[in-house]
């Protein structure tokens, strides 16, 4: 099935490095597949956040980056912003950089879960959860670097280490900014988005966050997902939002349901929808792109 999927995938975009007339058409289905593929195989042993597997995803995150034409952060050299634990992986952050001194945060979280110890299949590939969402990000870069006209606000991409240990690297990124939280003008964080309803996605923290929420719809116009809003609140609190939330700063998740292969060795790359995690992105590449203009 698999096999299928990625031959239909390639033929139809065979003209894909050639035909896109704008930067959001550069997010496809073929692309998230791609990416989704390599970080939930086999070889990444599923991307812990201590293992040499989750630094060599940071190393190709930060790579692809590069290659995109983004920066580090204002005052860093380096993509590679590590925690306070050198056993972690590090959060990888760059930046598309506006002309004024703020911020628009696009997140997900790269890491998942350590193999376990015995089983036919041992491996937590995490393709739902997080590679979706990482490979979001690779393409939202990809898009950037095509834009021809400058942005209010900078927009910052960063991939989290150690969300399924507790957080870890979101809330050392909250407590230890590079950036000022009172610049952020808000934070999007992708976190399971290719499975469920091909067209469906769940958005939660609209009504804390009204410019975003606005953003979304004028996005969605474009995009035509379904959008479920806020049937899950306590999703906040679950997620690498909420040290930021905690924090004042405006932020919404958007994801899909919990699905039987949530945290089990089958989260597997022939299960996910491409079409859904790439409409996705390109909603909030478009709503991202939207809240960084000039605020009227």
């Amino acid at each position: 099935m698999y096999k299928r999927i990625l031959i239909g995938l390639l033929l139809s975009c065979s003209a894909c490095t050639t035909a896109h007339k704008n930067p959001v058409a550069t997010i496809t289905q073929q692309k998230i597949l791609q990416d989704v593929t390599w970080l939930a195989s086999d070889e990444m042993q599923g991307r812990h956040y201590r293992s040499l597997e989750a630094k060599k995803a940071a190393r190709s995150i930060a790579d692809a980056w590069k290659r995109a034409g983004l920066t580090p952060l204002p005052s860093k050299t380096s993509m590679y912003l590590p925690t306070d634990d050198m056993r972690d992986a590090p959060n990888v952050a760059c930046m598309h950089k506006g002309t004024g001194d703020s911020f628009v945060l696009i997140t997900a979280h790269y890491d998942h879960l350590k193999p376990r110890r015995s089983g036919k299949d041992r491996i937590y590939n995490g393709a739902d959860d997080n590679a979706s969402g990482t490979a979001a990000l690779l393409a939202i870069a990809n898009a950037l670097a095509q834009l021809e006209h400058p942005l209010q606000s900078s927009i910052v991409l960063v991939a989290f280490t150690g969300e399924e240990a507790g957080l870890v690297g979101s809330e050392y990124f909250a407590n230890n900014s590079p950036i000022p939280l009172r610049k952020i003008r808000g934070l999007f964080n992708l976190d399971m988005i290719s499975r469920g309803d091909a067209n469906t996605i769940f958005l939660e923290g609209a009504p804390d966050a009204p410019r975003i929420n606005l953003a979304i719809q004028k996005a969605n116009k474009k995009i035509g997902l379904n959008i479920i809003r806020n049937a899950h609140t306590d999703w906040l609190s679950r997620g690498d939002q909420a040290p930021f939330i905690d924090r004042g700063v405006p932020s919404v998740f958007l994801s899909v349901e919990d699905h039987e292969d949530y945290h089990r060795v089958s989260d597997h790359t022939d299960k996910i929808i491409p079409e859904l995690a790439a409409k996705t992105a390109q909603l909030t590449f478009l709503a991202a792109i939207e809240l960084a203009h000039p605020v009227p």
